[in-house]
């Protein structure tokens, strides 16, 4: 698997950090002013295989910066090992635009 990182920071302390390792191993933290403790667990081939696919996709992402005078739903995707990395911050709002972004994010998201 190739290691992936997603995180958002919203509004009224709330936070979104999803991280998933070389060997599938993902952990997920979300939380607001009532956080829950971080969910752990492993992909399946099927979930390992869509996440890549949504990846290939993807491909290099469009820019999708912060609309003038947002604060807040800034999120950053970071794929790769690390010193390989390609870091992309976006505005969250762009997913409604961006069909292969959205994919992948959703399928995260449903982690």
């Amino acid at each position: 698997m190739v290691p992936l990182k997603y995180q958002v920071v919203g509004e009224e302390d709330y936070a979104l950090k999803i991280s998933i390792g070389h060997g599938g191993d993902y952990v997920v933290e979300s939380g607001t002013y009532t956080s829950a403790p971080p969910r752990k667990g492993r992909l399946d081939d099927a979930q390992e295989q869509q996440i890549l696919d949504a990846i290939r996709e993807l491909g290099v992402p469009r820019e999708h910066p912060m609309p003038q005078g947002a604060t807040a739903f800034e999120a950053q995707l970071t794929v790769g090992e690390p010193g390989h990395e390609a870091n992309y911050v976006f505005w969250e709002g762009a997913l409604e635009e961006d069909a292969e972004l959205n994919r992948l994010i959703r399928l995260l998201e449903g982690l």
